[in-house]
């Protein structure tokens, strides 16, 4: 067994998938990341599910990475067309039995999304997440009236790229956490030139007056509560977890934001055990 590139069926704009199969009725794993890079660039993250017998998806968003489409036509909408095509895909050639795994940063957020429209996902993991409306601490800091006059304006600006480098860190492990994003700068000098669909499409899922955020996930979730996170302090993922009515567990890992890639072994072990247990 070993890992393959496929294609899905997404209308006119395939999805790009790395696939490992293990068989048609192992359990099926879909993996979402951050829509910056392809899903090859971030395959440690879930390499480690080679170690289970499970089947893994992890795909490009329509517009991103390898996949077609345009990057204008990125959207929350376009978001759960192709995860609802990504699960007609499993359930065609495998079984039913699919969890997802929403991670690296943003990846987690438009995965819990998804999530709250879906009844076909059977259990979820998440590393970052999001609370409606809690832009202060979920969005970069960012004031939720600017929040709410930002999504305004990026409806309107659909070519736009708004820089946007990680915030700096200084603390425990950060001699990793920043040689990570160093080494993604060098391959891609434009990484944080972010396109203002993408962004767009993150703050509505904050603010917007429809956003299914604002409804708790109802199937099983595990959520990751890393303590020395650049992006998130330790209270927020409390708050978060505090949030869910689902059966849910909170898995609290000694690391730092990019722990999901540098540590991922650990990662997957908790994902794995979880789903298992669904």
């Amino acid at each position: 067994m070993s890992w393959k590139y496929i294609e899905i069926p997404n209308g006119e704009t395939p999805l790009f998938c790395n696939a490992y199969v293990t068989s048609k009725t192992a359990m099926n794993i879909i993996v979402t990341h951050t829509p910056i890079v392809t899903t090859l660039e971030i395959q440690k993250a879930y390499r480690p599910f080679e170690n289970y017998p499970v089947n893994v998806f992890a795909f490009d968003f329509s517009g991103t990475g390898k996949s077609g489409g345009s990057k204008k036509e990125f959207s929350r909408e376009s978001i759960v067309k192709d995860l609802d095509s990504v699960i007609t895909y499993i359930e065609t050639h495998f079984s039913s039995n699919i969890h997802l795994y929403g991670n690296t940063g943003i990846g987690g957020i438009f995965a819990q999304y998804y999530v709250t429209t879906s009844s076909k996902i059977k259990s979820f993991a998440q590393f970052s997440c999001a609370l409606y409306q809690d832009t202060a601490r979920g969005m970069r800091g960012t004031p939720y009236l600017i929040a709410k006059v930002l999504s305004f304006l990026l409806r309107y600006l659909p070519n736009v790229k708004i820089t946007l480098p990680p915030p700096k860190y200084q603390g425990y492990r950060h001699e990793e956490d920043n040689a990570y994003y160093e080494k993604l700068t060098e391959k891609y000098p434009d990484i944080w030139k972010t396109d203002s669909r993408l962004l767009l499409a993150l703050t509505e899922c904050f603010v917007a007056t429809d956003s299914v955020i604002k409804t708790s996930v109802t199937v099983p979730t595990l959520v990751f509560k890393v303590l020395h996170d650049r992006y998130f302090s330790t209270q927020y993922f409390d708050d978060y977890y505090q949030s869910l009515t689902c059966p849910k567990k909170l898995v609290e890992i000694n690391g730092i934001h990019n722990s999901y890639f540098i540590d991922s072994e650990l990662f997957c072990k908790h994902v794995y055990h979880w789903f298992l247990k669904q």
